[in-house]
C-alpha cells in the first residue's frame, strides 16, 4: 500500500507533503481520508498534460468499449500520475486489439519467446511481444511511443509481425513486418493480412 498527502482546495486535491488529506492506494482500491471523514468521489486537480491524457483515454475507451477506472491512476502525484495514465491508455488499446484478434485466432499475451541472457551479457532484451497470434505472428499494440529496437529483436525470431496503433501515425518497422494505423476505426486491414498469412 502507498500513502500520499494532499490538500483540499476549492473542492480539488493538490499534492502537498504537509497536507491533511491522506490518499491510500492499493490498486485497484483507492481510499481518501480527511481527518475521520472518508471522501467519496474525490476530484484531483489536473495539469493541462494530465487533463489531455484523461480526455484521450476517455475517447479511446468510448471508441473501443473498454471501460476503465481512472481513480487508481489519478491518485498518484507528479510524474507517477502521467506514467500511470499512459499505462492505462496502453492497456485499453492492447485489450481492444486482443479481444478483436481473439475472436478470429488463437492469441496469447506476453509470451516469453526466448530467454534473456541478462546475467551473462548485462544487456536487457525484449522477449515478450504484446500478443502472439497462432504462436507464429507477434503483434505489438502501441498508443504512442514504440521501440524500433524492440521490433528488430522480435524480427530475429519472427520474420513476419505487425505494429498496430489506434489512430493515424507514421511508423518504421523491420523488413517484412507491417504496420497498421487507425485500428479503432477499421480492423479489416490487419485481420485480412493475418488471415492471408495463416491460411496454410
Amino acid at each position: 500500500m502507498q500513502i500520499f498527502r494532499y490538500s483540499l482546495v476549492r473542492g480539488e486535491l493538490y499534492p502537498d507533503e504537509n497536507g491533511q488529506v491522506l490518499v491510500f492506494v492499493e490498486a485497484p482500491l483507492v481510499s481518501v481520508v480527511s481527518g475521520n471523514t472518508s471522501l467519496e468521489n474525490p476530484v484531483f486537480h489536473l495539469s493541462r498534460e494530465e487533463a489531455s491524457l484523461v480526455e484521450q483515454i476517455k475517447k479511446l475507451s468510448q471508441l473501443t468499449g473498454i471501460e476503465v477506472d481512472l481513480l487508481p491512476a489519478l491518485a498518484y502525484p507528479g510524474k507517477a500520475r502521467i506514467l500511470s495514465l499512459n499505462r492505462v491508455m496502453g492497456y485499453v488499446f492492447e485489450e481492444f486489439v486482443y479481444r478483436t484478434l481473439s475472436s478470429h485466432f488463437k492469441v496469447e499475451r506476453h509470451v516469453k519467446t526466448f530467454e534473456s541472457l541478462f546475467k551473462l551479457t548485462g544487456e536487457r532484451y525484449h522477449n515478450t511481444p504484446d500478443l502472439l497470434v497462432e504462436n507464429r505472428i507477434p503483434v505489438e499494440a502501441k498508443v504512442s511511443f514504440y521501440n524500433y529496437g524492440q521490433l528488430l529483436e522480435y524480427s530475429k525470431k519472427f520474420p513476419l509481425g505487425a505494429l498496430v496503433t489506434p489512430f493515424s501515425s507514421n511508423c518504421k518497422v523491420p523488413p517484412r513486418w507491417r504496420y497498421f494505423t487507425d485500428f479503432v476505426v477499421d480492423q479489416r486491414p490487419l485481420l485480412g493480412w493475418l488471415h492471408s498469412l495463416l491460411r496454410d
